[in-house]
């Protein structure tokens, strides 16, 4: 990590505890990825939220952000919405990035392959707030396996080791 990422992730530790000060208990979710930030407002008043983004803008100038008011989201890859006040998330896939391809650089070894699928299931399981989307998003990676050259073989044992480690039934 370089020196300047340090300092920044410091200095966002601290404003975001001022921000979170700030917000009190008017929010039900927070989160914060490198230099975005993500909340939930639990209060219908749009004036209140109004009035406390206007506060952090007056006191933190160097602060900038969008405010979007929804009932669904897209932040860091995941796919956020407000399903009868229930939170529901998915893993998002961005309509420009062409389908089933895969993040990897040539010259890769096949281990760091293997580990990038189970990464991607791993990262399917916290993302995804049912299990059938889970499913969809099992079966979009084994597509996208198979597509980019995999066998079958490799993706089924990757899959089995999945549900074996973490005891789960096979899918």
């Amino acid at each position: 990590m370089a020196l300047t990422e340090t300092l920044s992730n410091i200095y966002l530790f601290i404003w975001q505890k001022k921000i979170l000060k700030e917000l009190d208990q008017n929010i039900t979710f927070f989160e914060r990825y490198r230099d975005q930030i993500f909340f939930t407002w639990n209060k219908s008043n749009a004036l209140e939220l109004e009035t406390v983004l206007r506060t952090i803008r007056e006191n933190h100038s160097n602060v900038h952000f969008q405010k979007l008011i929804g009932t669904s989201v897209q932040f860091v890859n995941t796919y956020i919405e407000n399903r009868q006040r229930q939170l529901y998330s998915r893993i998002y896939h961005d309509l420009i990035i062409q389908s089933y391809t895969l993040p990897y650089v040539v010259g890769h070894s096949k281990l760091a392959h293997s580990d990038w699928f189970l990464s991607a299931l791993i990262r399917a399981v916290c993302y995804c707030s049912s299990v059938e989307d889970f499913n969809q998003e099992r079966i979009y990676l084994e597509l996208t396996s198979l597509t980019n050259g995999y066998s079958l073989l490799f993706v089924g044992a990757h899959v089995q080791y999945f549900c074996n480690y973490f005891h789960t039934h096979a899918m």
